[in-house]
């Protein structure tokens, strides 16, 4: 039998009959789901927006000094599961990462392909990079902690940015309120504070699929590179491939693409 020799020890290298100590296909099905998300994170509880007109929106000044220019938390910490039960209003962070396309009057912007294993829309198209703020992180230090860990497994975003890049790259906050279900998790309720950013590409380094990585394979299915007046337009027909937007944040991100 082949294997490999470590501190004086075999490790075997060989496929191993099915045994009771080797993990079983379900067991090994729930491993990945884990290390897609774990449904015990700790996350802050925030107040819901003053209104329900407000749900999928675009916070303004308007709103009151309790969510702008940034929105408070109330002070409690619910675990993930539960947060995505119940409807709890929460913090996430998105990144999308584009590139001019100054032929085309347009942009270049790099989309993930979520995992299988995620616990709100598997398998479909969506922002560049995204994750949720865990209870009491700062908001700019989870957004780089995302974006290595769903992109930078090549090196890239280490190599290219820093956290100053990424605090001049804010571009809104925006409140989502979706339902939906998965064949893993059941129905989900998932309310958001979303902190955008807008993270332009090295002009001298071409947008490709293949400079990005993830860490963890099990949160990132793959990615694609679509021009932003053509996403824009998907997102407004509500193409079902792609993670759904409401009409305030696409008009919000259109603004921000200048496409």
């Amino acid at each position: 039998m082949q294997g490999i020799v470590t501190n004086n020890q075999t490790l075997d290298i060989c496929p191993r009959p099915a045994s009771s100590s080797l993990m079983s296909a379900s067991e090994e099905l729930d491993t990945n789901f884990n290390f897609a998300q774990s449904q015990s994170e700790l996350f802050d509880v925030y107040p819901q927006p003053p209104s329900q007109l407000k749900f999928n929106s675009i916070i303004t000044s308007e709103w009151g000094d309790v969510y702008y220019p940034s929105p408070k938390p109330t002070g409690e910490i619910k675990e993930r599961g539960r947060i995505h039960k119940d409807g709890i209003w929460h913090r996430s962070v998105q990144v999308w990462v584009v590139q001019k396309d100054e032929c085309n009057n347009d942009v270049r912007v790099l989309l993930q392909r979520r995992s299988k294993y995620k616990d709100t829309h598997p398998n479909l198209l969506d922002v560049s990079c995204a994750g949720h703020v865990n209870s009491g992180d700062d908001i700019l230090q989870s957004t780089m902690r995302e974006l290595e860990e769903e992109l930078g497994g090549n090196g890239c975003i280490r190599e290219y940015y820093s956290i100053e890049d990424i605090q001049q790259s804010k571009a809104f906050i925006g409140t989502s309120s979706i339902k939906g279900s998965t064949a893993k998790f059941g129905t989900f309720h998932c309310q958001e504070y979303q902190d955008v950013f807008i993270l332009w590409w090295k002009q001298d380094v071409p947008l490709e699929t293949r400079l990005f990585a993830p860490l963890v394979h099990e949160e990132v299915a793959g990615f694609e590179i679509l021009s932003g007046k053509k996403m824009i337009r998907r997102l407004r027909d509500s193409d079902e491939e792609l993670v759904p937007r409401s009409t305030e944040y696409v008009n919000a991100l259109e603004a921000a693409f200048g496409c």
